[in-house]
């Protein structure tokens, strides 16, 4: 089987980066012989990180090629339908797939979320295209009913669950090897922070720094950890936190790989993220977190597995929350393990139903 994959990968997003590597992590366990390729905006790192073939993402004729000798095309990972980040990068997914179809490939849109998508013309063009897939497996019930607003019924719609909760856990000596070589002692408890930036928005950016800084000033005796998920980006509002710390802190500059990202995670005692996947991977690793939530998936997915969340301009509501838990971290390992269970299942749906699509396997992997 040849598969092709496309997403926001090559752009040293950690969280974009481990949903390739779960994806190519569990198509490899079921089809080992499978020829996979990715279009990535770094295709050679991408090529060296992950053992797999990939190719520049806006090669127009080599993509044209690779979409005509595929089995299926992969529209997977991330929030790619969507136009609040740019209008470009919608277009640009969206005609990938238009592209696939009009070759007469397998289409599949693999637990992704959904939007916002508010241009009359961008959500007319949405429905055209992916009316047309032949599956769409999404990571949130939210993500279901937009497209249900926006028409798509044609398709399989499931809502399956984010490839990542299908990661493993490094050890936990990996993790404090990392934190080790970045300067961060050992025996004191930590509060990983995984920030970033809210485009246009520097007043309300400046305020939440503010008040996060003051919850931690006043918790001297957890020292806060800054996590960058996307570099530089995430480094701006960092900034703005620690330039008001007046406790001692520390930025894993390190340029993770996501398995040493994750690796990580166990070590604190709370998280606080703005980024979806730093709530994924503190779930995954058992550790409580208060999700800051800028955009819908991060709130969807918090509401998922019960991590306590609140909207980024709350204001007295956040500081009320995170203070309360710095003051009394929650111990619910068992509760979130359980959560962990119930969506890695979830996971493993997508890629049943993709495999279906593309032809039967037997018990033993074959070919039928």
């Amino acid at each position: 089987m040849k598969i092709l994959i496309s997403g926001y990968y090559g752009f040293g997003n950690v969280g974009d980066e481990a949903v390739l590597q779960a994806v190519l992590n569990e198509l490899t366990s079921r089809v080992p012989d499978a020829e996979v390729c990715v279009l990535s905006a770094a295709p050679q790192l991408t090529a060296e990180l992950n053992r797999v073939r990939a190719i520049p993402r806006y090669a127009l004729f080599r993509i044209i090629r690779e979409i005509r000798q595929a089995d299926i095309f992969v529209s997977g990972g991330g929030t790619l339908f969507q136009d609040a980040t740019s209008r470009r990068s919608f277009l640009y997914y969206l005609g990938l797939v238009w592209l696939a179809k009009r070759l007469g490939r397998r289409v599949v849109i693999l637990a992704q979320g959904f939007g916002p998508l508010r241009g009359r013309l961008n959500r007319f063009l949405a429905r055209l295209v992916l009316d047309r897939v032949d599956l769409i497996t999404l990571r949130d019930d939210e993500s279901r009913q937009e497209l249900k607003r926006l028409g798509v019924c044609r398709p399989e719609i499931v809502v399956t669950a984010d490839p990542t909760l299908l990661d493993t856990l490094p050890p936990l000596a990996e993790g404090r090897k990392i934190l080790a070589l970045e300067g961060v002692p050992a025996g004191v408890p930590l509060v990983g922070l995984a920030l970033r930036g809210l485009k246009g928005q520097s007043e309300l950016e400046n305020r939440l720094a503010q008040e996060i800084a003051a919850e931690l000033n006043g918790s001297p005796r957890r020292q806060p950890v800054f996590l960058l998920f996307q570099c530089p980006e995430d480094m701006g509002m960092t900034r703005k936190v620690v330039d008001r710390l007046t406790v001692p802190y520390h930025v894993i500059y390190r340029l993770c790989r996501p398995e040493e990202m994750l690796a990580m995670f166990p070590h604190f005692d709370l998280v606080v993220a703005m980024r979806l996947h730093a709530v994924i991977f503190a779930t995954l690793a058992k550790v409580n977190c208060l999700a800051l939530s800028y955009d819908p998936k991060v709130s969807s997915f918090a509401r998922l597995v019960e991590q306590p969340c609140v909207e980024v301009s709350a204001g007295e509501e956040l500081t009320d929350r995170l203070a309360e838990l710095l003051l009394r971290p929650l111990d619910r390992r068992l509760e979130l393990e359980l959560h962990c269970r119930r969506l890695c299942d979830q996971a493993r749906r997508s890629f049943d139903l993709m495999l279906e699509k593309g032809y039967h396997l037997d018990r033993g992997g074959a070919k039928r």
